[in-house]
């Protein structure tokens, strides 16, 4: 792997990070933005080194390393405590928010006791109340580890969505798709179709947004017959996530899609361009997502009879479906069991056999004027489902 030029002055520093922040999230990034850090140490001023510390978080962020986001960010917290003058508004601004950051990263760990989930976020409360920032987005924190653990959703959703924003909210587009999911996951699809509508029409955006948004609305609009809506959504929002390490969960809910409307063949090609995030994916929780999508596509392809096709898995051997759904299958169970344990609750099991046990919403979805099937992949006897309705594209 390439190594970035080593920064000689503050300028050539500053230069390099604007460099790095152009390319995508991934090892390349991450890797030049920890030779950046290096490099800001050799500086007496402590201003290089807070720059290169949040280009690094950043990087560990969206590059999907939830252990090493909370180092860097605990080197952050240092500094602005003991040098809280070197920070001007705009760093006071992007230090607060990245407390955010930190309680995704630590939910993703199953390794961490939720006694420290909850000891984090009581450290930004008072850290929001000491600099006179409004607690909306610790309220949302509160929410989202709330609805992770799956107690008290409905008192932490009103504590949350209740209060007014403020500058340190979540953006309006990551908002919208937190309520929508609140009303997914109560079983209210039309409401959550509601209230995703800004995002889904494009009004509302930000860097995931709205690629998140699509991938769990494809369920729900196929439920309400929406099923052009939902075919073009699955083409739009795919490439919006595709071979991206901090979307993984995402790229499953697509091949999920796929398995339940008939387009096995295309769920397999999928993988296929996805197969590097087997041993990309660095985040637990984004891991057990993303598994639980591809089983549920495996799953529907053994039951139709084809599990000695080839299909992509991790790298380094190669794979039939049947194999690589009793790899994908254990290496899900586990990690959602250990997040059952860390969180003294069944939801992550409950909520993977949720998904496995799904019905095909469709016999046939047409998503391209030439869609392959599995009988176009390899010759098999396939049992006959039941009959359930066919789609095709409108003219």
């Amino acid at each position: 792997m390439p190594t970035a030029p080593h920064p000689q002055s503050i300028d050539e520093l500053y230069e390099a990070l604007r460099a790095n922040q152009q390319r995508p999230y991934g090892r390349s990034r991450t890797v030049t933005a920890e030779e950046l850090v290096d490099a800001a140490e050799q500086f007496d001023e402590p201003l290089p080194l807070v720059r290169a510390l949040l280009e690094l978080h950043e990087a560990y962020t969206y590059g999907s390393e939830p252990r090493k986001s909370p180092v860097a960010f605990a080197r952050l917290l240092t500094l602005f405590d003991e040098q809280p003058d070197v920070f001007d508004e705009n760093l006071r601004h992007l230090l607060f928010w990245r407390f955010k950051w930190v309680a995704a990263a630590l939910r993703a760990l199953p390794e961490i006791p939720l006694a420290s989930l909850r000891q984090w976020l009581t450290e930004m409360r008072e850290r929001y109340e000491k600099a006179g920032h409004g607690l909306q987005p610790y309220y949302g924190q509160a929410y989202r580890l709330a609805a992770h653990v799956g107690e008290d959703e409905a008192p932490a959703f009103e504590l949350w969505a209740g209060r007014a924003r403020t500058r340190l909210s979540d953006c309006e587009a990551c908002e919208i798709c937190e309520r929508a999911l609140y009303h997914l996951a109560s079983g209210d699809d039309e409401r959550a179709l509601r209230t995703w509508e800004p995002v889904l029409a494009g009004k509302e955006s930000c860097q995931e947004e709205p690629a998140r948004s699509m991938a769990y609305a494809l369920l729900p609009l196929l439920r309400t017959g929406r099923t052009d809506r939902a075919r073009e959504l699955h083409l739009v929002g795919y490439r919006g996530c595709r071979r991206n390490p901090s979307m993984s969960g995402e790229v499953g809910r697509h091949l999920e899609f796929c398995a339940l409307t008939g387009n096995e063949a295309r769920g397999l090609e999928l993988l296929a361009e996805n197969r590097a995030l087997f041993t990309e994916v660095d985040s637990p929780l984004e891991l057990l997502d993303f598994l639980t999508g591809v089983e549920v596509l495996l799953q529907r392809v053994e039951q139709l009879g084809h599990g000695e096709l080839p299909a992509a898995g991790h790298p380094g051997r190669t794979w039939t479906v049947t194999g690589l759904r009793a790899e994908v299958r254990d290496r899900a169970g586990d990690l959602a069991a250990r997040f059952d344990a860390r969180n003294g609750t069944t939801t992550h099991t409950e909520r993977r056999a949720a998904r496995l046990g799904r019905a095909p919403l469709l016999q046939s979805l047409e998503l391209t004027l030439r869609t392959r099937r599995l009988d176009d992949v390899a010759p098999a006897v396939a049992p006959v489902a039941a009959p359930v309705p066919t789609t095709t594209p409108a003219a």
